[in-house]
């Protein structure tokens, strides 16, 4: 971490009041700025807080750059572009509010599995009235090949229904943002956001200029910003940047998704700034021989050497797209956005952190005792680590036993599937309902008995309930809770390593209050289950995820003997 990040990490403090935004934890960081996650304290609205780093706030050309960022952006309201909510200064720290968006982005969409096994990831219900392109074994009008991963970049192809679903989207919030003078100038996959029911929307206007009435310093300042592996060539040669700009960007992006990766890779940035200004496109049927040509076609004039010889402009490019609709992409084109079910269960370590802005959401008015951040970082966790035991065939007991069969347990609704029960309790902010009976409705609703999906989430549920209890200050609930998912003969071993490892942290964080012996017998017994997993893909993701949980909690002693013991057990 450079200083200036630093100064900006000891200022902010998860807690802290920035403007009227309470700090909740750091979401990531850029060239310019620090972004966190915050809740508005009178809105009570989620929001990314882009903080600028100190060292660039007293330069005056970076902080009049940030600021024609924000007043660029706030123009641009458009349900396929992130919203800037706000602008100010608090002190010395100069902040932008902007929309908080739950899901992944499309890098992370990239590098995840396209058809994962039962093994990996929950089943997940075909929601009817939905065309999504099923995975075979080869060509075919639509079909895309099983698991096809480029052997450089390990990333996937895309569905093309999928690829044309999001494409479309993207060239809307270009549309928009042309027909407002903005060049966004940073088009690539981390900055194309998507959730579960496939709406996407284009983030990071930070690199955006207005092309009227800017200043020529600002401009020399910001012309070759960018993502060299998605930069236009006039971008990298310090040229004229238009919309144009942006299409290349796009094409590149668009290469990307159909090829499962971008037509340059480079060892250097100089590399590749050469391929982008020099390098002949590579034929991307060599990657995949099924794309339509219309497809090809697009993909040649969107990645033409010089602006001239592209699209005029995102309209110009949907226009092309319109007079294909009926030919060789009619069986192909999305009449409405394809859902992404996968997206917030992704079995992946980059995931990891998407699934974190969906668990940010969970906070409250009030701060938990301890802090939140392990909580998030706990249902981060849970919810990924239904990718290891979803389908697999087990006999589990009913742990709740509840007579109830209406449709209204305990004042908390039923929801149309067990992962949107699962994420009503997560996301769902009546305080009229106990948390601990938002996590009970799960299994009552969805009996693990009736398949692997149910089992999976009734699971996580369960290690849930056993924080809540435990957030309650009813710990030794909490315990018993844990206890009954260890003692459960039918039980998969990945929960059984999570509750263990669970229970001792209990005790770390009571203190005095808890007892070593038990705190290091349950991470003993976590440390023997995981030494027996046989399957080595999924011990050392199952490994990596707990490391981080408990690197992230206050958890010496447990953090200390558990990372001990899976070092030597590696």
């Amino acid at each position: 971490m450079t200083d200036s990040s630093a100064k900006v990490a000891i200022t902010v403090r998860p807690g802290s009041l920035v403007g009227r935004y309470r700090i909740e934890h750091l979401l990531g960081s850029g060239g310019m700025a620090e972004v966190f996650y915050a809740v508005h304290e009178d809105l009570h609205r989620p929001a990314a807080l882009k903080i600028l780093r100190a060292s660039l706030a007293t330069d005056q050309t970076n902080l009049q750059r940030f600021l024609n960022e924000a007043r660029a952006a706030a123009a641009l309201i458009h349900p396929n572009i992130v919203q800037v909510y706000d602008v100010g200064r608090d002190g010395d720290l100069h902040y932008i509010a902007q929309e908080f968006v739950p899901g992944t982005n499309l890098r992370q969409f990239l590098a995840a599995p396209s058809t994962p096994s039962s093994t990996d990831m929950p089943e997940l219900p075909q929601q009817p009235g939905h065309s999504v392109d099923r995975p075979v074994a080869s060509g075919g009008s639509g079909a895309r090949p099983i698991e096809v991963r480029d052997p450089d970049t390990g990333d996937r192809q895309l569905a093309i229904t999928e690829t044309l679903s999001i494409l479309l989207q993207v060239l809307a919030a270009l549309n928009k943002s042309a027909s407002s003078g903005i060049v966004h100038r940073d088009i690539k996959p981390e900055n194309i956001m998507l959730n579960e029911d496939g709406e996407v929307k284009v983030a990071d206007f930070g690199l955006a200029r207005t092309l009227l009435g800017d200043d020529p310093k600002l401009t020399r300042a910001g012309t070759t910003l960018g993502t060299p592996m998605y930069m236009s060539p006039e971008q990298i040669q310090g040229g004229t940047v238009d919309i144009r700009s942006d299409l290349y960007s796009l094409g590149v992006t668009l290469y990307h998704m159909l090829a499962g990766r971008p037509p340059f890779l480079g060892d250097t940035q100089l590399a590749l700034a050469m391929k982008h200004t020099q390098a002949e496109v590579p034929d991307i049927l060599q990657f995949r021989a099924e794309i339509p040509k219309s497809l090809v076609m697009l993909l040649e004039r969107l990645l033409e050497k010089s602006p001239q010889d592209r699209f005029e402009s995102p309209a110009h490019t949907l226009a092309f797209l319109q007079q294909h609709r009926g030919q060789d992409l009619s069986q192909l084109w999305p009449e409405q956005t394809v859902p992404l079910p996968r997206v917030s269960l992704l079995g992946n370590p980059p995931v990891m952190e998407a699934t974190l802005k969906l668990q940010a959401m969970l906070n409250r008015r009030g701060r938990l005792v301890g802090g939140s951040k392990w909580w998030k970082r706990l249902a981060a966790g849970l919810l990924i680590l239904a990718a290891f035991v979803a389908g697999m065939a087990m006999t589990l007991a009913d742990p709740f036993a509840y007579t109830e069969v209406s449709q209204l347990y305990r004042g908390v609704p039923r929801q149309d599937t067990v992962q949107a029960q699962y994420h009503y309790a997560l996301l769902n902010e009546n305080r009229r309902v106990a948390r601990e009976d938002k996590w009970r409705a799960v299994e009552h609703y969805f009996p693990k008995d009736q398949g692997g999906l149910n089992r999976s989430y009734a699971a996580m549920a369960s290690l849930q309930l056993a924080r809540a209890l435990h957030r309650k200050g009813d710990s030794e609930a909490a315990k018993r809770e844990l206890d009954r998912t260890v003692n459960d003969s039918g039980m998969d071993e990945f929960y059984k390593v999570y509750a263990l490892l669970e229970k001792a942290m209990i005790e770390d964080e009571l203190g005095p209050a808890g007892q070593e012996e038990q705190l290091n017998a349950a991470v003993d017994s976590a440390l023997d289950m995981w030494r027996a997993i046989k399957d080595e893909d999924k011990k050392e993701r199952l490994s990596n995820q707990l490391n981080e949980l408990v690197k992230s909690r206050d958890v010496e002693r447990t953090a200390r003997r558990w990372l001990a013991g899976t070092e030597a057990g590696s």
